[in-house]
């Protein structure tokens, strides 16, 4: 079997360390946090302190791996907008350098702009796109113009599951706007079965949104899960406010995928 590194083992690097010793792949997981590599373990997974401040820190064997999947959350120092691309840079070079041969970057829809209606993956780059969004995808281009090795990019929607539950997002709030506007979530099942598809069926060199097609409006979602939890649902005002509408066709057509939730 493979043996898969996953940068990043929070609250989904984890179960996916998990899901994947499962399935019979030899794991490798980093953390920043030196009191969570024994939590790694634990799974069977062997565990990495690995620094990025922004340049690599840490043991060098953690790349001898088959598929790198790569799942840190952006960071920007004060002073230094170009941070977590510059640790994204140091990351390739090590990929590089130990021939790597496949990828996954986790990214998201922060790729589109709200720009009220349907996007596909072909329509991230647009002119009115946040700088965060900018960023975002210059990030994913580190990898997919690459052409040493094969990167599949991952665009999740709002992740929620365990210990994420969305009745606590907005919860007591009140004159929300975009009380109709679709919402792009994925709970944390699908994304991890998502992933697992793309290690076993060798889906490589392509980009997806990954949001669930089951799509409620924000205020049906939002009250909903509020009451789930018997807490105060959140109060949705009639003022409109720009949206985008991620489509996940492209997955389900390419992985036969169907969500769950």
């Amino acid at each position: 079997m493979s043996r898969i590194s996953i940068l990043g083992c929070g609250w989904l690097g984890l179960p996916l360390a998990d899901k994947l010793i499962s399935h019979g792949y030899h794991v490798n997981g980093s953390t920043t946090t030196t009191n969570k590599l024994k939590k790694i373990e634990r799974l069977g997974v062997k565990p990495y302190f690995i620094d990025l401040s922004p340049d690599f820190k840490g043991d060098i064997s953690f790349f001898n791996c088959d598929i790198l999947i790569i799942n840190i959350p952006p960071r920007n120092i004060e002073g230094d907008s170009e941070y977590h691309e510059k640790q994204l840079l140091s990351i390739k070079n090590q990929i590089i350098s130990k021939r790597v041969g496949k990828v996954i970057f986790v990214s998201s829809t922060a790729v589109y702009p709200n720009n009220n209606q349907v996007v596909t993956e072909k329509d991230a780059g647009a002119d009115n796109l946040s700088r965060g969004g900018v960023s975002l995808l210059n990030m994913e281009q580190i990898f997919t113009q690459e052409n040493s090795f094969e990167t599949t990019v991952v665009r999740f929607g709002g992740l929620y599951g365990p210990g994420r539950h969305p009745g606590k997002f907005l919860a007591g709030k009140h004159d929300l706007r975009g009380a109709n506007n679709p919402v792009n979530m994925i709970h944390l099942e699908d994304c991890l079965n998502i992933l697992l598809r793309i290690v076993a069926d060798n889906i490589w060199n392509e980009t997806f949104n990954a949001v669930s097609p089951n799509k409620l409006s924000r205020e049906e979602f939002y009250k909903n899960a509020a009451q789930e939890l018997k807490i105060e649902a959140p109060q949705f005002s009639k003022d409109s406010q720009p949206y985008k509408d991620a489509s996940s066709q492209h997955l389900m057509d390419v992985m036969h995928y169907q969500f769950i939730h």
